[in-house]
């Protein structure tokens, strides 16, 4: 296997045909405390993953899970970071980016990490690691899913390309939830402007 990422919480390794991403202990928590947490979040990554599956949104295909980790189908491609720095259509890859966030939300499912590294471009417009994913209907949580791709976004790419990104988001998105974002946005700017005193 060959290691292709460390994270806060887990290993990402891959063979060339599968990835597996496996949670480590953490020697600080209590041991059976430390295994609940793992396999809790294995789980609903995993649940996540099998919903996604079934409705046909691209992610990777899942292929085993055990109590710490997940196999899954490895994406080949480019992440949406890389890609960008290649092409001159940044509007229409944000544009398939919307479309695919939109149709995680009309399904209830919050990202959690939404980033331009989340994102594969194959033969399709793939998204990837729902390690701080969860299921919520919530308006709220949706809006602040979208205010991380933002801010990720900002300190990175031009920000205007975010127009072809609610453009694609409302092909399948609920407009209610960029009416939240607007709030989402202002409770972000007064933290900023309190934080600098």
């Amino acid at each position: 296997m060959e290691f292709i990422f460390l994270g806060a919480e887990s290993s990402v390794s891959t063979d060339g045909k599968v990835v597996l991403k496996e949670r480590m202990k953490k020697e600080y928590r209590i041991e059976e405390l430390d295994r609940k947490i793992i396999r809790s979040r294995t789980k609903r990554e995993a649940n996540i993953m099998k919903k996604l599956n079934k409705l046909g949104i691209a992610c990777p295909k899942l292929i085993k899970v055990s109590e710490n980790t997940i196999v899954m189908q490895k994406v080949m491609g480019k992440t949406m970071k890389e890609y960008l720095s290649d092409v001159i259509d940044h509007m229409h890859l944000f544009y398939e980016v919307g479309v695919l966030v939109g149709k995680l939300h009309s399904e209830n499912i919050v990202h959690g990490d939404l980033t331009t590294s989340n994102f594969i471009f194959g033969d399709q417009v793939y998204v990837i690691d729902f390690g701080l994913s969860s299921v919520s209907p919530k308006d709220e949580d949706k809006a602040v899913d979208l205010y991380v791709f933002e801010k990720a976004v900002g300190c990175v790419h031009n920000i205007e390309d975010l127009q072809g990104f609610y453009q694609g988001y409302l092909v399948h998105g609920n407009p209610d939830v960029l009416k939240k974002l607007e709030v989402v946005r202002m409770r972000g700017r007064k933290r900023d402007e309190n934080s600098f005193g």
